[in-house]
Formats: C-alpha cells, sequence, structure tokens
C-alpha cells in the first residue's frame, strides 16, 4: 500500500491510498472467503462455491464492495498509527478513483482537530449557592415515608378518589377483544392515571359486585399500532374496594420505620439527608459552572461534522428514553407537531456547546500531560476488592474487555482532570 498526504482549507486532510494488484486481489480473495456462504449456485454445495463461479453468475465485482471496507480499516489505521499529528475528530469521507483487476486507488478525506486557543483554566474563583433546608422539605419527605407505611382496609362503600379498587375487565373495539385488554383481580388506584383516558374516573361511586361498561379512546400517540386513537369499551366488575389508611406521625411511627426513638430525632436526620444530597449536586453545579467558564474563555472553530454527530447522538439518547416511556420518535413529532429537522435545529448549539467542551478540555490534557496509567486503572478496580482479591492489570484487561476498559478509562481521566481543576481554581 502506498499513500501521499495533502492539506486542504477548512481543518481536512487528504490521503490518496493505492493498493497495487497483489494487494488488492488479496482484498478481494478475503471479500470472497467472508460472504461465499451467503450464495447458493446449482451444483454446489452452500459455502463451497468456487469465486470464479459465483463471479460468473453474479458479476466480477460482486465482492468488491466488502472489499473496500476491508481495505479502510486495514489501511486506514495503519495510515494513522504513522501519522501521529493527524487527530481525525469523525469518520473520513471515501472516494474511489479508480477500481480493476489491477488494483484500487481511493481519497479519504477527513476533518481534523481544529487548533484550541485556551483561556484562562487556573486560578478562576466559583461562588456556590448558599444551601438551605426547609421545614416545607422536611415534611414532604416525611410524608413519603407515611405513603409507604399505608396500609390498605377493604371497605363496603362506593368507590372514592385515592381507594384501591380490585377489578375484572375485559376490553374490546368494535365489539371484538384485543390483546393485552383483559385482567382478573387487578388493583385499581383510582387517581393514579396509570389507565388510559378518564377509566378511573368512571369507576367512582360503584360498590363490590356492580358491573359497568367504561367507554375511553385510546391515545393518538398509544405505543400499539392497532388502537392508536380507538374508542373501546372495558366490561368491567368491581371485586373489592379498599381505602388506604396512613399511619399517624409519631414518635411510635419514627421508631418503627428507623433507629430513632422519637420524631424530631427522624426530623433531623431527614434534614441532614436533604443537606447532603443538596451538598453533592451543589458542588456537581459548581463543576459545571467551572468547566463553562474555561470553555467560555477559550477560541475554537469547531468543526460542523462534529456538531451533526453531536446531534445525532442526542437524537438517539432521545429515542432510548422515548422507548423507555412505551412511546417512539414519530409518536412523539406527530404529538408535538414537530418534525426531525426541527429537533435537530433545536439541539444544534448545544451540540456546539458540548463539542466545543471535548475540544477544549482535551487540549487541557494534553497540556498538562494528564493520563491514566496502569496504577491508576489497578487502584481504582481493586479499590473495595480484599487483598486476596485483587487483580493485576492483565487480569482487570482480560476481565473487562477493550469496550469497558475503555469507558473505565475515560471516567478515570475525567476525574483526574476534574481533580486537577478543583486544585488550581477556587470554588466556595
Amino acid at each position: 500500500m502506498k499513500y501521499t498526504k495533502k492539506i486542504l482549507e477548512d481543518k481536512r486532510v487528504q490521503f490518496a491510498v493505492s493498493l497495487d494488484e497483489k494487494e488488492w486481489e488479496e482484498a478481494v480473495q478475503n471479500a470472497y472467503e467472508k460472504n461465499k456462504s451467503k450464495y447458493n449456485v446449482q451444483g454446489f454445495r452452500k459455502g463451497h462455491t468456487p469465486r470464479k463461479v459465483l463471479e460468473n453468475n453474479y458479476g466480477t465485482t460482486l465482492f468488491y464492495d466488502d472489499a473496500i471496507d476491508g481495505c479502510f480499516y486495514r489501511y486506514y489505521f495503519e495510515i494513522l498509527s504513522k501519522e501521529k499529528d493527524v487527530k481525525p475528530v469523525s469518520a473520513p469521507d471515501i472516494e474511489i478513483s479508480s477500481i480493476s483487476e489491477k488494483g484500487l486507488e481511493m481519497l479519504l478525506t477527513l476533518v481534523v482537530k481544529p487548533d484550541v486557543e485556551l483561556g484562562n483554566y487556573k486560578g478562576l474563583t466559583i461562588k456556590k449557592e448558599e444551601i438551605k433546608v426547609t421545614d416545607e422539605e422536611v415534611e414532604h419527605e416525611l410524608h413519603h415515608k407515611q405513603q409507604d407505611q399505608a396500609k390498605y382496609v377493604e371497605v363496603e362503600r362506593e368507590i372514592k378518589q385515592n381507594d384501591t379498587a380490585t377489578i375484572d375487565f375485559s376490553g374490546s373495539v368494535d365489539g371484538v377483544k384485543f390483546e393485552g385488554g383483559t385482567a382478573e383481580d387487578y388493583d385499581l388506584e383510582i387517581g393514579s392515571h396509570s389507565f388510559i383516558d378518564n377509566f378511573e374516573e368512571q369507576l367512582i361511586g360503584l360498590k363490590k359486585g356492580e358491573k359497568k361498561d367504561v367507554n375511553v379512546t385510546f391515545p393518538k400517540e398509544y405505543h400499539e399500532e392497532s388502537l392508536k386513537g380507538k374508542k373501546a369499551v372495558f366490561a368491567v366488575t368491581i371485586k373489592s374496594v379498599k381505602e388506604k389508611q396512613l399511619p399517624e406521625l409519631d414518635d411510635k411511627f419514627a421508631s418503627e420505620i428507623s433507629e430513632f426513638e422519637t420524631l424530631k430525632e427522624l426530623k433531623e436526620d431527614i434534614k441532614k439527608k436533604i443537606l447532603t444530597a443538596k451538598q453533592k449536586e451543589e458542588d456537581a453545579k459548581a463543576e459545571n459552572k467551572l468547566v463553562d467558564a474555561i470553555v467560555e474563555a477559550s477560541k475554537v472553530e469547531v468543526p460542523e461534522v462534529m456538531v451533526d454527530e453531536q446531534v445525532e447522538d442526542y437524537i438517539k439518547d432521545f429515542e432510548y428514553r422515548l422507548a423507555y416511556q412505551g412511546l417512539n420518535l414519530e409518536g412523539y413529532l406527530n404529538y408535538t407537531g414537530s418534525n426531525l429537522e426541527d429537533l435537530k435545529k433545536s439541539r444544534r448549539e448545544d451540540a456546539r456547546k458540548t463539542a466545543k467542551t471535548r475540544l477544549v478540555l482535551e487540549q487541557i490534557l494534553v497540556k498538562e500531560k494528564i493520563e491514566v496509567t496502569d496504577k491508576d486503572i489497578e487502584e481504582k478496580f481493586n479499590e473495595n476488592a480484599s487483598a486476596d482479591k485483587k487483580k493485576s492489570i492483565a487480569e482487570i484487561k482480560k476481565t473487562l474487555g477493550e469496550e469497558q476498559l475503555n469507558y473505565f478509562e475515560n471516567s478515570l481521566l475525567l476525574n483526574k482532570l476534574m481533580k486537577f481543576l478543583k486544585d488550581n481554581n477556587k470554588i466556595d
């Protein structure tokens, strides 16, 4: 493999890569070996058809695309290992200049890291907000503990808000039952809004043993395609009605749910825990303010390709969070009257800031020679291990695997960087 390097405008570098006949033939043969089992040719066992037969049947360029991919991954990283000064920020664009049995020529054009002009990243002062814990916050947390200890007692009366009704139900759309629409002895808290539309409200006033047809409409963004926007009828039978009864907030309550003997002591402990949580939150905010100040003071022209990739990462993360809630991106966009391009535009400035932050912090790492050593990895990995269970760096690498090890190293590197920044700046 031979290549030449050319510096282009806009922080781009281009490599003209050429493979001779022998190298290209090896690449095509490798692609054949990898993909031959995908093809069936009469008279040959699957996976044993000679390459020439496959090329005669499907075309002489049958394996070219896979061969190009193989060449790219092999030679691109080989080039980067030699060109230490080239730091790409994204995958390169590939352009095939010429291709035949005689060889391959391609152009690899990549965007490299821009120059970063660091501003002040030492000697800064970051002010933290004053932290207070109000009586209302303590009472709110105490209320949650009280709710956790609630008892549900069966009552002989009509259903009221906040009661729990045990029900049998069977749902149908246009008279046809649908999958997942039937259940027996289901405990439904009235007012929890865990069922669609106003299902729960229609049960208020019913008593044990009574039946009712509940009419509802499925949301247009409902996760099940066949039910979106459909009107449904649920035949409901009330099996029992339970009332939530809360314990008294007194010394007895405190002693039963905690190590404290009095309600006053419990409240003081709750206040301390809220204060600790707020302090951690404020510490994190202060760290973010420090990083923001450093990034703001620095100058760098962020490549648009980095912004594009960060936007795509945001969209993927958003899709994941929607799926966790039983929704999808298409449904969300329809519900909000938006579209994908508008969503991407709305995240573009945040993406630019994230990309700039990455570039600035990476430059500080280089300038201050902050690195993660094997000793750092060993110490962190074995932090909570007993003496006889501590592992060597070789064992750790084998245990974690490459992907997990990279994540572990990046986490340690970020921790070392934040320690450096906090040690060299003032947060109070």
